[in-house]
Parts: C-alpha cells; sequence; structure tokens
C-alpha cells in the first residue's frame, strides 16, 4: 500500500499542469453542485412558503365535518370561532391568526361565467400573512368597509375584460346551500405574475357578514 501511495503521490507533482486543472476542475464542479443545491432548496422553499400564505397559513381550523362535506356544504360554522382566535394568538410561536370565509362560485360579466374560488377575509388582519395584499399592482387592498367591492386577480381581470372600478356579478353559495347573487365593484387587482393561480380566487371583506368560519 505504501508503495502505491509514494507512486501516486510522485505521479501528482510529475505532471503539476495537469494536477492544477484537475484540482480546478474538481473545485468548480462541487462548488455549482452546491450552488445549484442550495438554488433548488430556496426555490422550493419559496415556493411552498408563498403557497402557505396564499391559501391560509401553516394550520387551519375548520369545523367538524368540513373536509367530508367540503363540495356539498363549504361553509360549516365554528361554534366559536372567537376563542380559537384567542388561543393562536396566546401561544408566543404563533405570528398570526385570523379568519377566513371559504366557498366557491362564479363571477360574470359580458365575457362570460368564471368559476372561482370566494375567500372572505379580514383585511386589516390578512396583510402580515396573506401575500396578495402585497402584490395589488392597481387599485387598492379591500379594507373593512368593503361591502359590495371584490379584489380579483390580473389573470381574471384580463379574461374579463375588467378594470379597477368595473362591476361584475358574484354568484356564490351561503351555508344553506341557497345560491345568492350581487353585483360587486372592482377595488383592486392583484399580480402574482401566475395567471392560472390568479383566475381561481377573488377575495371580499368578511367583516360584518354573519358567516364566519376559518
Amino acid at each position: 500500500m505504501q508503495l502505491y501511495l509514494r507512486l501516486a503521490w510522485r505521479n501528482i507533482w510529475r505532471h503539476r499542469r495537469r494536477t492544477i486543472i484537475i484540482v480546478l476542475a474538481m473545485s468548480m464542479t462541487l462548488a455549482l453542485m452546491m450552488w445549484y443545491d442550495g438554488l433548488m432548496s430556496g426555490f422550493t422553499d419559496a415556493i411552498y412558503g408563498n403557497a402557505v400564505k396564499v391559501l391560509g397559513g401553516n394550520i387551519q381550523v375548520h369545523a367538524s365535518g368540513y373536509r367530508a362535506q367540503a363540495d356539498s356544504i363549504p361553509l360549516l360554522p365554528l361554534s366559536d370561532p372567537q376563542a380559537i382566535i384567542k388561543v393562536a394568538q396566546a401561544n408566543h410561536l404563533v405570528l398570526g391568526a385570523t379568519q377566513r370565509i371559504n366557498t366557491g362560485g362564479l363571477v360574470t360579466n359580458h365575457e362570460g361565467a368564471f368559476a372561482v374560488g370566494i375567500t372572505g377575509v379580514q383585511p386589516e388582519n390578512e396583510l402580515n400573512l396573506n401575500i396578495i395584499g402585497q402584490y395589488v399592482k392597481a387599485g387598492r387592498n379591500l379594507t373593512s368597509t368593503d361591502m359590495d367591492n371584490i379584489l380579483i386577480g390580473k389573470g381574471l381581470a384580463d379574461a374579463m375584460s375588467v378594470q379597477v372600478g368595473d362591476r361584475i356579478t358574484l354568484v356564490g353559495r351561503s351555508q344553506h346551500e341557497q345560491m345568492r347573487q350581487r353585483t360587486m365593484t372592482v377595488v383592486g387587482i392583484y399580480d402574482l405574475g401566475m395567471a392560472d393561480i390568479e383566475k381561481q380566487t377573488v377575495y371580499i371583506s368578511s367583516v360584518r357578514r354573519k358567516a364566519s368560519t376559518t
């Protein structure tokens, strides 16, 4: 074994230029692999992190039976949502907690009808939890007083050919599966750079509304 090691050592320094080129090539390859691995890890973390912020947080609390009946009755109110909010806010590890109403429906205008997810939010509480409010590129974000205003994505706005100030019809399903229709004013348009996601969800203020779920 010692003989082989001596021969290898001599061979390394016999052709110094070759040795330097090999060492540099291996070092650059290793550095590029580490850079690429870090880039992909950061990319993955960003995707999941943004998805969590858009969809509602790392932890979601629903009424018992919500998942089993989500397709038929999307709104199942919690018996005491404020109690859950207070418990969450009392935990020092929780960065923020808020309530949401999630249901499905349609938005319609002269361009046609588009299926969307309707999310009722408490706008002021969502600012630090949801990236949507940080990417409002036209108009403004929702406020608690916006009873007949709606925030939509750029992808949906382009598909419907609407701008801030235009009115569209929102059709949704209530807690008791009753279809309700309301004409809403587009108060803001958010732009995530992902048209497919922007077409999927519209936001309205849930403050002062009777239904309340998380």
